[in-house]
């Protein structure tokens, strides 16, 4: 079972862009196109018919346990973008975050490759560094519905500023924590936890009241989501930032973070509430234990979980909280400690200059993903949320519970934009990595091994500030 929220971090592009990666252009993976016997309507921008067209675009192929549902998400998108415009959509894949970049570095080197491409919050600073996406004119809002119409915490990362956009949102992915209500009953938990605290005390409870239940479950081996943990508690904790204002200095290696990585690992060392083996757990796994009701708890899901618990033991017991965002050992944030439950999340939709003479159909293709009926789809097929007020509207008349996390995304905190970003994001997802395999493998805690990962991880992000 693979994740049951979509990945939405991907690294960021090398602010100076390598020639020789222009040998090694990524083809295009599989795609989706409409059926060629579907009605042919022709729409018209700047006197142009768009009928026999095609327009490629670079997203995330379809993986895992969403595998169909995604899929259906694709031909959707592609039989209405075919029925407004006469085009054709071609999807071309990538199935990991490096294989993205690549494709993105190669294509602008070399002028030619998707014609809208697909990119993770925060990335925007580097794409915009490269100069080979242009911005977003008044025109070219205005064409899918006006900047106006989107949640302004979702357009953080279309642009470094308000006149420099270069993407359009598509989709966000909140993240919360899910819980199951029939173990919280069970073990007499009357509320979800607000503290971290709080969560160790009713992951304890669960396992007490529910004999071979796990509390809670984490997923230090996934490839998007543990830094999020680390983040989210060291700025709690102090507040501190990981990048400094000017992009140029990188501190990751301190003891705020030492201390988040303490704690999220105790889980396993200490407070023994999470299952062992979830020390090589990725999402898929730790969602896939929630709905076999292995575990009471799961850090970091998203409205995907709704979807993934039909047919399961968690089917009609599914809860969903804000995560917790006091430390632990305390009852309220310490002085310049700042609550974060989730950072800004999404991906959205550029175009690269080379594709000047499809930016028309291109603009058209997002008006597309972006109208209530297809935000209302993928809602309903992978749990993502709307991203303008039509959307909104939409999904919550169809889906009351989607409330709490469109409230969460516009609120939302969010991450860095410097180019260096990636390689802070990746140092430490490579840190919380090589340190839970240690932990796994020796069955001990190593506090100064942990601080040596992370020291290696600034050095290495450091360098490329």
């Amino acid at each position: 079972m693979t994740n049951l929220h979509r990945k939405v971090r991907t690294p960021r592009l090398r602010t100076v862009l390598a020639s020789a990666c222009a040998a090694s252009l990524v083809a295009a993976y599989g795609g989706v196109a409409a059926s060629s016997a579907s009605t042919v309507h022709r729409t018209r921008a700047a006197g142009q018919s768009f009928a026999g067209q095609t327009l490629t675009v670079l997203d995330g192929a379809p993986t895992g346990a969403d595998v169909k549902e995604t899929q259906a998400y694709y031909n959707y998108l592609a039989k209405v973008f075919h029925q407004q415009t006469g085009a054709t959509l071609q999807l071309d894949y990538y199935t990991s975050p490096s294989q993205e970049v690549t494709t993105i570095e190669t294509s602008t080197v070399s002028g030619s490759g998707p014609d809208v491409i697909s990119y993770g919050t925060s990335f925007v600073g580097t794409l915009q560094a490269t100069g080979d996406f242009p911005a977003m004119s008044t025109a070219d809002w205005n064409a899918i519905g006006g900047r106006s119409s989107f949640i302004p915490a979702d357009l953080f990362d279309s642009g470094t500023s308000a006149t420099n956009d270069i993407g359009v949102p598509n989709e966000t992915n909140p993240f919360v924590l899910a819980y199951n209500t029939e173990y919280f009953k069970k073990a007499g938990i009357t509320a979800p936890p607000h503290t971290w605290s709080q969560f160790v005390t009713d992951a304890q409870k669960i396992q007490k009241a529910v004999p071979g239940v796990y509390g809670a479950g984490f997923d230090p081996q996934d490839p998007y989501d543990p830094w999020k943990n680390m983040w989210f508690y060291s700025h709690a904790l102090s507040g501190l930032r990981w990048i400094s204002a000017n992009g140029k200095k990188i501190n990751i290696a301190n003891a705020q973070d030492l201390a988040a990585l303490s704690f999220y690992f105790s889980l396993d060392y200490k407070y023994h509430v999470v299952p062992p083996q979830s020390l090589t757990w990725n999402g898929a796994d730790m969602g896939s234990a929630f709905t076999a009701g292995k575990i009471g708890m799961a850090i970091i899901a998203s409205y995907g979980y709704t979807a993934a618990a039909v047919g399961t033991k968690v089917q009609g017991h599914l809860g969903y909280a804000l995560l917790p965002d006091i430390p632990y050992g305390l009852t309220s944030l310490p002085k310049g400690g700042r609550p974060v439950e989730t950072e800004t999340t999404g991906n959205y939709w550029a175009i690269p200059k080379y594709a000047a003479s499809k930016r028309a159909l291109a603009l058209a293709f997002e008006k597309v993903s972006v109208s209530p009926q297809v935000q209302l789809e993928q809602f309903k097929l992978l749990g993502w949320m709307p991203v303008n007020a039509a959307g909104v509207k939409a999904v919550e008349a169809y889906s009351a519970a989607s409330k709490p996390f469109i409230g969460a995304e516009s609120s939302a905190y969010p991450t860095s934009i410097a180019p260096v970003w990636s390689y802070v994001e990746t140092g430490m997802l490579t840190a919380i990595h090589n340190i839970s395999s240690n932990l796994a493998t020796s069955g001990k805690w190593n506090e100064a091994y942990a601080a040596s990962q992370l020291k290696s991880a600034q050095a290495a992000a450091q360098a490329q500030a």
